[in-house]
């Protein structure tokens, strides 16, 4: 299977800098249609992510001013991250045993991505599509 390096390898690193307000980190957000965005410091060091979660349950509710509030006051800061060269596979058991939806990906201690449970759902839904297919044209040919 796959690995999280050949996963990410044609994918743009998206990700907010530390010190920002909610509101451009929304708007970020919103623009690349994604649902949650590393935060990271000034030597690119992963600091936590900021989820639409965390808007939610951080900030609308409690009211907060998102021009105000900076996003280092409301990210989860407690954050699970995978190695590169772990597979799709062992990703998708560490989100459904963990309960998360995003995983930071590190290489030597660097980020190079975040993948969603959505995301690597398709991708284990079309390999098993793939193998599927190979089993039905073995069972045609050898039948």
């Amino acid at each position: 299977m796959k690995t999280l390096k050949e996963y990410l390898k044609d994918e743009r690193l998206l990700f907010v800098k530390s010190g920002m307000n909610v509101f451009d980190v929304t708007k970020f957000m919103d623009l690349h249609n994604i649902g949650a965005v590393p935060v990271l410091d000034k030597d690119s060091g992963l600091l936590g992510i900021f989820s639409e979660r965390d808007l939610l349950r951080r900030c609308i509710v409690r009211e907060f001013d998102l021009h105000k509030t900076i996003v280092d006051d409301v990210m989860t800061k407690n954050v699970i991250v995978i190695d590169s060269n772990d597979s799709i596979e062992h990703a998708l058991k560490i989100m459904k045993q963990e309960k998360i939806r995003h995983l930071p990906v590190i290489e030597e201690k660097s980020l190079i991505g975040l993948v969603s449970m959505r995301d690597l759902m398709l991708v284990d839904v079309k390999l098993k599509e793939e193998k599927i297919d190979i089993l039905n044209t073995y069972i045609q040919y050898n039948g």
